[in-house]
């Protein structure tokens, strides 16, 4: 046990290791706002509605838990074609119980450039709060261990600062889509995460600040044949010294598409830069998409991992609005 938590403090520490500052997710094109807020409202109907879930690490220590939900309209309630969404993250990890809580709003405002409505480009922002904290109580230290056994009732003499922190966050991004068939779509954006830098030591260091974040992503959707499609993507996020780049495609056999009910199973593989590869599953059913995958791990945390990384679950629904049709007719005076 000693060995494995060993192992897993050297690879957080590590710059040659993929785990950021940031949390991440493999699904990502599944939470679409974390991923870009100029993402928010890129979908067909009124609002959509996406959550996910992922456990990473189970056989070491306390696993990484994960949970995020968004909202998004794309009605234009201000403008037309200004989006707006919120979405909230809770992240907590190991013995000290260190959760990261962050909430944001966002708006992206969509530019057609033809009036085919083909290709458009979308601007993003992004506002909201960031709030971490620690139980140092949790934790077990050297000068606890009296010479023959753990005394969780010897003092730590560790020279805490304070246990959470809370500040300002602020993103933008922008994104290029071109679609011009229902089954025919490309989307690649950049983003620029943690622009204001918060203040993240809890021992009083003002000088360690929450690094920006760099994303750069793309997808595609494209037919091959009546019944299947491939969804290629590829991204490539930057944090400090830390780096994270996923390549791969899912394939989907679509089994009924007619109007008002869509059945689609996907399934697919991904790899991402010297750390996992992993599999995907789910399927499309009408307004409903659901998404499964498991991580494969063969970084250097292999001899505490034994090879299992993380298993993710991931759930979206757009919901459509039906708005009749505001006809005006003219009266007809009775003498006809």
């Amino acid at each position: 046990m000693r060995l494995r938590k060993l192992l897993v403090i050297l690879s957080l520490f590590s710059g040659n290791q993929l785990i950021a500052q940031d949390i991440h997710f493999s699904q990502f094109n599944m939470n679409p706002v974390y991923l870009n807020p100029a993402l928010t409202g890129n979908h067909e109907c009124d609002w959509r509605f996406s959550a996910n879930q992922r456990s990473q690490w189970k056989a070491v220590s306390r696993p990484y838990n994960t949970i995020a939900i968004s909202a998004e309209n794309r009605s234009g309630w201000i403008l037309p074609n200004l989006y707006h969404g919120i979405n909230l993250f809770h992240d907590a990890a190991g013995d000290g119980n260190f959760r990261t809580i962050e909430f944001n709003i966002s708006t992206a405002y969509e530019i057609y450039l033809g009036k085919d409505s083909i290709h458009s480009i979308t601007p993003g922002i992004q506002l909201g709060v960031n709030h971490r904290n620690i139980n140092f109580d949790l934790l077990s230290w050297d000068n606890q261990y009296n010479g023959y056994y753990y005394d969780a009732a010897l003092p730590s003499l560790e020279n805490f600062g304070v246990n959470k922190r809370t500040g300002f966050n602020a993103n933008v991004g922008a994104i290029y889509k071109y679609k011009p068939e229902n089954r025919k779509e490309i989307v690649a954006g950049v983003a620029w995460f943690n622009i204001p830098q918060a203040k993240q030591s809890f021992y009083g260091d003002d000088l360690i600040k929450r690094d920006m974040r760099y994303v750069f992503h793309a997808k595609g959707t494209w037919p091959l044949n009546y019944e299947w499609d491939i969804q290629p993507a590829v991204l490539a996020q930057f944090q400090g010294k830390y780096n994270e780049i996923i390549v791969g495609a899912n394939a989907r056999y679509i089994i009924i598409d007619k109007k008002g009910e869509y059945i689609a199973p996907y399934g697919g593989v991904w790899m991402r830069n010297r750390d996992a590869a992993y599999l995907t599953a789910g399927i499309y059913y009408n307004k409903w998409t659901a998404g499964i995958s498991y991580d494969l791990n063969f970084s250097k945390l292999v001899p505490a991992s034994n090879l299992r990384g993380g298993i993710e679950f991931s759930l979206q629904y757009v919901l459509c609005i039906f708005k009749p049709k505001d006809a005006q007719y003219r009266v007809c005076p009775d003498y006809l």
